[in-house]
């Protein structure tokens, strides 16, 4: 599963994901920062899923994100898009 932001407050969201992940008990995820300094990539491991029980595990963690900030991401895979647009650009480097 990953979540992907693009937005001018990375570091704020980098912190608050690192924040909910260890409230919900995430602990097998890996950060990156895209070519530009604004997108991040989170990338969360888990067994294999139907991708209804994957989007709604990330609609939950993406629900718990808005409480605190405004939604600048995207959650893959999705219900909500075509299968062609579920897909992730490769992360740049690690944060």
């Amino acid at each position: 599963m990953v979540i992907e932001y693009k937005g001018d407050e990375s570091e704020r969201f980098y912190h608050l994901v690192k924040h909910l992940f260890k409230n919900l008990d995430i602990s097998d995820y890996h950060i990156y920062r895209g070519k530009d300094l604004e997108r991040l990539q989170v990338f969360i491991a888990v067994p294999a899923l139907s991708l209804q029980e994957a989007d709604t595990q990330l609609q939950h963690i993406s629900d718990a994100l808005k409480t605190k900030m405004t939604k600048k991401w995207k959650c893959l895979p999705s219900l909500q898009l075509p299968e062609a647009y579920n897909i992730v650009t490769l992360p740049h480097k690690t944060v």
